[in-house]
């Protein structure tokens, strides 16, 4: 299209030609902006993957502090959590052929989607989730799916805290030798856990990420063991159902659970952010290696617990594991072995939720940050000085309540002026006179973003009164839903069967589509992947059909079900 080849007007080799140098401080805000964006996109062109693409921060900036290794492990914690104790039911209900065939299909659409993502990312120089889809569908859509992923994390968390709950409740009588309140052991470990939920980048959690994978692996054994044995078992009984015929409420059931499992979307483009040399193929090798290492983790780990648990597998597999040394019917002595599992698996939950929080907070914080920015408000029927009014108010709040912030912030009030967006309307590139950011213009379908620092550098995200009470506000709001709650199976069903496939899978196919659809063709002298685009366009049609046909099963037959 007109735009996207009106910002790459140049051949690949005209950008390798570019000689290397730290970029513009500013941006222009001038009625020249168009012409000297393009300057800045030649100017932080450096020696990138490819000479198509927008990375923030560039990409060799020294802000870039995450190894191979470390985002690998970002974002398999990021995978591994609560939703694969549901995972040995699966099997138990729809048999370990169909199950694993689900589970492959799941996990190539997650590592096709994550690619997607990671791409239009690239392509239109998003810094955020909600960034990718203001680049493809417009700034108004960067509030609305932020504000969704944010309700969708805050949900996780409560999920993730009435597993906790459940899981150390026990184990803190069994120790105490008296009955506790679980609602107050989930206190003690939230607070216990507010250290590590004030955190700011996911590298900053890179150690914790590699104890909750060591956890959740430990548990996996124990499950292995214990149910090897039952099957060496002569008075055993059970048979394994390799090629059980699932029945529809079953499969409707058990695929929200899988997809639940892979979700890992809303970290992908901070894990991209903070790599080391982010090229195009080390980043595909971390979603490879995180995807293969998590898809062989839960196939075992929801294998054992079906054959451990037999015909009477519960939702959560631990409801399967003796709680008691001497327990009748224990002929296998496997009490401590699952107790360091029970644990292991405890501590996964416990170092899972804040590699929940901070995205959560983020995707909350991007919500404010695009909402006061008078930048954002292009609308026809709001002057730009009314803009800037609001503006101000909103900063000027936050100043006063953080008297001891840096001299950065405490000059003046916040204005992004970090960012630049080239608008284009109709597939067509702005005029010099439409790309003054002083005035307010309206919606436009797709925009090209460029950033010297991701949005995580905004200025209300830097915030001392944002990010710890946006922090604190989080946990008890999620605290308090905890304690309301009685059971996870709930939340786990409603989250997996319609915000887990618009999140994981119609969003990011959506937004790589029209973004895509902007590049030009190899016979442009461009690189469009028409292939990819063709993918993506059936992922996002069985992530809609999924979405609804899911939801209505769960929503319908909720009341009638088992948990």
């Amino acid at each position: 299209m007109k735009h996207y080849q009106s910002i790459n007007d140049e051949d690949e080799e005209g950008f390798v030609r570019c000689q290397r140098g730290d970029p513009l401080a500013t941006l222009a805000s001038s009625a020249t902006a168009a012409t000297d964006a393009e300057r800045s996109l030649r100017a932080m062109a450096h020696e990138s993957s490819h000479f198509e693409d927008r990375l923030t921060p560039p990409f060799d900036s020294p802000d870039r502090p995450s190894s191979l290794c470390v985002g690998t492990f970002n974002l398999i914690a990021t995978v591994v959590g609560g939703g694969v104790l549901s995972l040995p039911v699966v099997f138990e209900r729809c048999g370990v052929a169909f199950t694993a065939a689900a589970m492959i299909i799941s996990a190539s659409m997650t590592y096709l989607s994550l690619e997607f993502l990671c791409l239009a990312s690239r392509r239109g120089g998003g810094s955020s989730y909600g960034e990718v889809v203001r680049s493809a569908f417009g700034e108004r859509t960067e509030e609305w799916v932020s504000l969704l992923l944010g309700v969708y994390l805050m949900l996780s968390l409560v999920a993730y805290m009435v597993l906790a709950r459940d899981v150390w409740t026990p184990l803190v009588a069994q120790v105490l030798r008296v009955d506790v309140d679980g609602d107050y052991v989930l206190l003690a470990i939230t607070i216990f856990l507010l250290p590590f939920l004030f955190q700011r980048t996911l590298h900053a959690l890179r150690k914790i990420c590699y104890v909750g994978f060591a956890s959740i692996c430990l548990l996996c054994v124990a499950l292995c063991r214990g149910g090897l044995e039952k099957l060496e078992d002569e008075n055993n009984d059970f048979q394994v159902e390799f090629f059980k015929v699932p029945a529809a409420e079953d499969l409707l059931f058990s695929f929200p659970i899988i997809t639940c499992a892979f979700l890992c979307h809303f970290n992908i483009i901070s894990i991209q952010n903070a790599l080391i040399r982010p090229t195009r193929k080390r980043m595909r090798r971390l979603i490879q290696y995180t995807i293969g290492a998590c898809f062989t983790l839960l196939f075992a780990f929801g294998l054992g617990g079906y054959v451990y648990g037999g015909s009477n597998t519960q939702g959560n597999i631990l409801l399967n594991l003796p709680t008691t040394r001497d327990i009748p019917g224990d002929v296998y002595g496997d009490y401590y072995l699952f107790l360091l599992g029970r644990i292991g698996c405890g501590v996964t939950i416990m170092l899972a939720m804040p590699m929940n929080l901070l995205p959560c907070r983020e995707a909350l914080l991007e919500v404010v940050d695009v909402w006061f920015h008078h930048s954002h408000h292009r609308r026809l029927d709001v002057s730009p000085t009314t803009c800037r009014k609001e503006e101000h108010s909103c900063w000027k709040m936050l100043h006063r309540f953080h008297s001891f912030e840096p001299a950065r912030d405490a000059g003046g009030v916040a204005t992004e002026d970090e960012l630049l967006e080239i608008l284009t309307l109709t597939g067509e590139a702005n005029s010099e006179e439409d790309a003054n950011p002083n005035e307010c213009h309206p919606p436009h379908a797709s925009a090209i973003m460029i950033r010297q620092d991701p949005i995580q550098s905004d200025y209300v995200f830097r915030n001392f009164l944002t990010h710890y009470g946006g922090t604190l506000l989080i946990v008890a709001a999620c605290y308090a839903g905890a304690v309301a709650v009685t059971g996870v199976a709930a939340v786990w069903s409603f989250i997996g069967s319609s915000m887990a496939f618009l999140v994981a899978f119609a969003i990011p196919c959506g937004c790589f589509v029209v973004v895509e659809a902007a590049v030009p063709g190899k016979d442009e002298g461009g690189d469009r992947r028409d292939g990819w685009m063709r993918m993506a366009w059936a992922i996002l049609a069985f992530s809609i059909v999924g979405a609804v046909v899911c939801t209505v099963n769960n929503t319908v037959g909720f009341r009638f079900r088992r948990w």
